[in-house]
């Protein structure tokens, strides 16, 4: 591409991310935008009018002919004088409140569409660094979205004073204003090359951040306190921290220091300017070819070009950085959603499930994680899934959710694609118990509520949910009943919950959440023998009329299931009832005298 065109291409660019962002600050608050765009307008100009009328009364003052007409006119020009200084003084309250209250209100803002963008995104890139890279980049570079918006009105601001201060400078001695924009622009534009080369560094060095901040994360965070005590781990993750920051820092401080020799430098070029235009206005001050008042106005007005050329190139340095990351912002869309949602058809209950000819392989691998998967489940069934760690059991239960699609073949609910419900009637009809399962460190209510929101007799659905998961020592160790946090993070009269009941609290609210299928991975890994068993019998209570399909590694369990599917390598290997498998005498009797074994010998 040729220079001009990849010139006009970076100013149309420009143009559209100060658009995008304005459009943004604009909706945000249009009261707080439209006192922001004031207070850019008239801010020059009253810096303007203080210079003018502060030249007439310093002439005025040094007039050693003071008559009656020119003290009359002095009373006026101080009063003037004053109003314009009441003027900027009240100018500059209103802005900055309405700058804090509005960065504010844009914040939150921002911080929602980051959410909504993190949350849209499909599962599979949560296994994917550089979409974490990015996130985190482009969380860091939020604050941007306002900035570059007011750095774009201060250019214009301090366009408007250099047209001004330079025609004005021209009007006394175009040399003035020629000399003082030539010695201005060099370190201008230093600045400006170093501040994008300082900003590409800092995307360069974002995977390196990710690791230090998750070093202080280890470090700090109560999960991993007891293996960093136990294993007197802090000191050698302290180092791996100082490596990492000091390779940071090194290239920072570097590349700082390059700036800061450069720049000082080239700003001894506007200071002597400026030095020497004064002593050539005294001069003629001295020599009545000028006045005292002309020597105050032009030598203030070869600073505030000075200050216009620096700010606008600041500004201009900033509203260029902010584009990159604003560019980096929108890089978050690049990761488009491969599970589309784009179904038509209503789905109130589920009646029958098909997996037929399923195969997967998880984005970024080549191996596959199922293989040819075909089986029936029906309503009145219920299925256990087993086999070994990696067999392909959750990764059934993540393609039933649509959390990602097959490679090839076709999932069937109730008979048709389930790719053709809409995606949240097709999740609403499931209620699910994860494998990896997390609570969330708000009240024991909020925990349950955020699998189903719309109960109404939460009190009476909450005690049955917690129940039916054997989950009642919970709230005996809760102070505040239900509005008792999990946790201490936010709260000191929170209860902290072991891994068992953690796990009963989770499948509460598995349980809590209305359905008509039931999924439960793995739902008593971390319980003991009598909570397990008094589960399943919850269990057996409770999914009477509903299509329930469970995992489990304790093929004791099993005895609750009408059917168990054995998978091994992503692929169905045997499929019948408890009683049938074991006659045939093939990989689940093998698996099962196994453990009978281990439980005998122990």
């Amino acid at each position: 591409m040729s220079k001009p065109r990849k010139y006009v291409k970076n100013i149309i660019g420009l143009f559209s991310t100060v658009k995008w962002c304005l459009s943004l600050t604009w909706k945000s608050s249009k009261l707080y935008t439209v006192v922001r765009l004031c207070a850019e307008v008239f801010t020059p100009l009253l810096v303007f009018s203080a210079s003018f009328i502060g030249k007439h009364v310093i002439d005025l003052l040094s007039n050693v002919d003071r008559d009656v007409d020119s003290i009359a006119m002095l009373l006026p020009l101080l009063l003037a004088l004053l109003g314009v200084a009441l003027a900027r003084a009240g100018l500059q309250k209103s802005t900055l409140y309405a700058q804090v209250v509005h960065s504010d209100i844009l914040v939150g803002e921002v911080s929602l569409m980051m959410m909504e963008r993190a949350l849209s995104v499909d599962l599979e890139y949560y296994d994917n660094p550089d979409y974490y890279d990015k996130l985190q980049s482009a969380t860091r570079d939020s604050v941007a979205i306002s900035s570059i918006t007011w750095s774009a009105l201060s250019c214009l601001s301090a366009l408007v004073s250099f047209v001004a201060a330079f025609t004005l400078l021209c009007s006394m001695n175009a040399l003035y204003g020629v000399s003082m924009a030539i010695a201005a622009v060099p370190s201008s534009i230093a600045g400006a090359r170093y501040t994008k080369l300082l900003y590409k560094l800092s995307l360069d060095q974002v995977n390196e951040e990710r690791q230090a901040n998750y070093y202080c994360t280890i470090a700090s965070e109560r999960d991993y306190a007891q293996d960093m005590r136990l294993f007197d781990a802090g000191g050698r993750l302290m180092d791996r921290y100082r490596r990492v920051w000091f390779e940071l820092f090194s290239k920072r401080r570097s590349m700082v220091r390059g700036r800061a020799v450069l720049t000082g430098l080239l700003e001894f070029m506007p200071e002597i300017t400026s030095a020497l235009i004064g002593i050539d206005i005294a001069f003629m001050v001295l020599h009545g070819n000028a006045t005292v008042g002309d020597y105050s106005l032009y030598t203030g007005l070869v600073w505030q070009l000075w200050a216009a050329i620096s700010g606008w190139s600041l500004n201009m340095m900033q509203v260029y950085n902010n584009r990159l990351k604003i560019d980096n912002i929108k890089t978050l869309y690049t990761f488009e959603s491969h599970v589309a949602d784009n179904g038509r058809a209503s789905l109130a209950s589920i009646e029958t499930i098909q997996f037929d000819h399923i195969r997967f392989t998880y984005p970024s691998t080549s191996v596959l994680a199922l293989d040819d998967v075909c089986f029936v489940l029906r309503k009145e069934e219920k299925t256990a899934l087993v086999g070994l760690n990696g067999s392909g059991k959750t990764t059934l239960i993540k393609l039933l959710l649509r959390l990602y699609d097959p490679d090839s073949g076709c999932i069937y609910i109730n008979g048709r694609d389930a790719r053709e419900y809409k995606l949240s009637d097709l999740r609403s009809c499931f209620s699910v118990y994860f494998q990896d399962m997390s609570n969330y460190c708000l009240t024991i209510r909020e925990n349950l509520e955020i699998a189903d929101d719309g109960i109404e007799d939460i009190e009476e659905a909450a005690a049955a949910a917690l129940n039916a998961a054997y989950g009642g020592d919970i709230l005996k160790k809760a102070v505040k009943k239900l509005e008792t946090s999990i946790t201490r993070h936010f709260d000191p009269e929170g209860v902290e919950l072991s891994g068992g009941q953690h796990q009963k609290l989770a499948l509460a609210r598995a349980l809590f959440r209305r359905h008509s299928a039931l999924v439960l991975d793995e739902p008593s890994s971390n319980l003991d023998p009598v909570a397990e068993h008094e589960i399943f019998e919850s269990l057996r209570r409770l999914t009477e009329d509903k299509l329930t399909i469970f995992t489990s590694h304790r093929l004791s369990n099993v005895y609750l299931a009408d059917r168990v599917i054995v998978l091994e390598d992503g692929r169905v290997v045997e499929d019948g009832t408890q009683v049938e498998l074991l006659l045939n005498n093939q990989r689940y009797a093998e698996l099962f005298r196994y453990q009978q074994e281990r439980y005998m010998t122990t």
